[in-house]
């Protein structure tokens, strides 16, 4: 069999879902920031997470998130500009946890093309993330159970 027939039956590598990933990234941060924390005497827990400002910027944009996404599910159209207001919202996600994680807070930079990509804001990318973002949260819920009540964008509203 030659090389051209052989690559013709291996399987196409499905594309990778920028969102998804940085999703399943931030949630594995939260998650070992977590135990990390509950590991440490009462008196050393606080340093160990996040801070009380970037737990509530996180919480802002996953609110943020899931209103959008609920409207989506429910037959709403997409609108670039609330896209474009949960972008800036996770970019600033992003900035906060830069101490923690370099790497990662780059990756919700504005610069980024998976903001403006149909992928991003698909029911299934939603589905999928949904179940992490959700997880982000409880995990900024453990560390902090008051970030529930900071709310910087409580007006926001996708209707």
């Amino acid at each position: 069999m030659t090389a051209k027939r052989i690559s013709k039956k291996l399987p196409k590598r499905a594309a990778r879902n920028e969102w998804l990933a940085i999703v399943e990234e931030l949630n594995q941060l939260m998650a070992n920031l977590v135990s990390v924390e509950e590991a440490l005497p009462p008196t050393r827990k606080k340093s160990a997470g996040l801070d009380k400002r970037t737990l509530a910027v996180l919480n802002e944009a996953y609110s943020a998130t899931l209103r959008y996404y609920s409207r989506l599910l429910g037959g709403g159209s997409r609108d670039p500009q609330w896209q474009t207001k949960i972008s800036r919202l996770w970019q600033e996600a992003g900035r906060q946890i830069r101490k923690r994680d370099p790497a990662l807070a780059a990756r919700f930079r504005a610069s980024n093309t998976f903001w403006s990509e149909d992928v991003t804001w698909s029911e299934p990318t939603i589905q999928k993330a949904w179940a992490g973002l959700n997880a982000i949260r409880v995990s900024a819920n453990m560390m902090d159970p008051d970030v529930n009540g900071v709310r910087r964008w409580s007006t926001f509203s996708a209707s």
